[in-house]
């Protein structure tokens, strides 16, 4: 494949490089040509000088010109019923002064000074038209000057002139030409890399759905290629997971038959012959192994489902079942729960995960905490914070990152003697994903760790179909 980003790049900076020496280069022979008479119209102007050296009347000649001279049509209408009749022809002697003492125009005035700093100078261009001369000629013994004005072309000199007085334009231009085809290059380059930065950002914060959208595909370069490429890497990675996901839901139900048979088969021996230690071990490693399939199942279920709905509701409705329950617990283990929840807070929520999620951590809380659970929600700008504190051990800073790991335990203090198997959080972060939510650990000051959910209340949560 040819490395047609390279060439972009190349090009486009080599097309700018190009450009700016061409201007320096020809851009002053343009302003010095502009002020060239085309041999022509010298010529013509010339024989104009000699007709008016040969004539025995010199005002009569003039006059005779200046009606073949004449200006356009279109000048006739425009200018000359506002400013009088415009000649074509005007002859200064020596002294510059116009013959009979008449006023010489403004425009011819100009040229005479111009012609001072620059006596070789044979064209002046003003706003409307341009002044040809002097052409020199003798009549009656007199040095006389013509000065013809030119009504049929505007003379290109008219902007060039104006570059040429204003060099710093000339630089503004070139300096706006140049950042105007660089920034367009620049767009051009980083727009598809900018889109394939949001789809992998989405990837990356879990969202499997996320590939490269038509704008990054559609270029046939590099960045197009590196489009092709991270779509197939998305679709090998869903496709992981997904299978990863299936097979533990299938591996969980499929074990659920031999673990019932051998709950059964402790049963009939403890009815045949009696309780002993090695059947009550028996029996509490069967219901261990059976509440970890349960929780990989809904692990399972949480990731890969979508058949619950999402429903709005008041956050207080929704917590008072959960919360009548962990304080049932929480009496239990002698934990006093202290509950504090914002009133009027309506939130989308898919019920049964993000209960479970929320139950999960409180429970949790509860299991590990000294005295104390505290449980508090609130809005903050467009966001449900729910804060579940207890006073318990708290979890190595080393450790934090990974609570939320599938069969990840701590080794110290919240280990599996505690009854725990490494999922609950894991189900909760899971739910709380589903909510377009997140979910941090972090160690407090009475030395217990605190669980914080952020849930979006503006917008809605991920569609079920996702």
């Amino acid at each position: 494949m040819p490395k047609q980003l390279f060439l972009k790049i190349f090009f486009g900076f080599w097309f700018v490089t190009v450009a700016q020496m061409a201007a320096i280069l020809v851009l002053p022979k343009m302003l010095d040509s502009s002020l060239k008479v085309d041999p022509k119209l010298n010529a013509y102007h010339q024989k104009v000088a000699k007709t008016l050296q040969k004539s025995t009347n010199l005002e009569k000649t003039i006059k005779r010109l200046q009606h073949k001279m004449r200006p356009p049509h279109y000048l006739k209408k425009r200018i000359i019923k506002k400013r009088g009749r415009l000649d074509s022809i005007f002859v200064v002697n020596e002294n510059n002064i116009g013959l009979k003492g008449e006023r010489i125009p403004k425009d011819v005035y100009l040229a005479l000074i111009q012609l001072e700093e620059k006596p070789e100078q044979r064209y002046f261009h003003y706003k409307r038209w341009g002044v040809y001369g002097p052409y020199k000629f003798e009549h009656d013994g007199q040095t006389y000057s013509l000065f013809i004005r030119d009504f049929e072309h505007k003379h290109r000199s008219q902007i060039l002139n104006f570059l040429k007085e204003n060099p710093w334009i000339v630089l503004a231009i070139a300096m706006f030409i140049s950042a105007v085809i660089c920034g367009l290059l620049a767009w051009h380059l980083s727009r598809p890399i900018r889109s394939l930065d949001r789809s992998a950002k989405r990837l990356a914060q879990g969202d499997l759905t996320a590939r490269a959208d038509k704008l990054a595909l559609r270029y046939h370069d590099e960045i197009g290629q590196l489009a092709k490429s991270f779509n197939e890497m998305a679709d090998s990675v869903q496709s992981m997971v997904n299978g990863q996901q299936r097979l533990l839901g299938d591996i969980s139900h499929e074990i659920r038959t031999p673990l019932t048979r051998l709950q059964l088969a402790n049963a009939i021996h403890r009815r045949q012959f009696g309780d002993n230690e090695e059947l009550t071990r028996i029996e509490q490693e069967t219901e261990t192994i059976d509440k970890m399939l349960n929780q990989l199942l809904a692990l399972s279920r949480s990731t890969l489902s979508g058949e619950h709905p999402f429903e709005h509701t008041d956050f207080s409705f929704f917590m008072e079942d959960i919360i009548d329950n962990a304080r049932f617990e929480a009496h239990q283990a002698q934990v006093e729960l202290v509950n504090d929840i914002a009133p009027d807070i309506t939130i989308s929520v898919q019920w049964d995960s993000l209960a479970s999620a929320i139950e999960n951590i409180i429970r949790n809380a509860i299991r590990y905490a000294k005295q104390r659970v505290n449980f508090s929600a609130y809005q903050d700008a467009d966001n449900l914070i729910i804060n579940i504190i207890d006073d318990g051990c708290g979890v190595d800073d080393d450790h934090l990152g990974n609570l939320f790991t599938p069969f990840y335990r701590v080794s110290t203090s919240r280990d599996r003697k505690t009854g725990g198997t490494g999922l609950g959080l894991a189900i909760a972060h899971e739910a709380v994903k589903r909510h377009q939510g997140n979910i941090v650990a972090s160690n407090n000051k009475q030395g217990g760790l605190t669980v914080t959910i952020s849930l979006p209340l503006t917008s809605h949560t991920r569609d079920s179909s996702n």
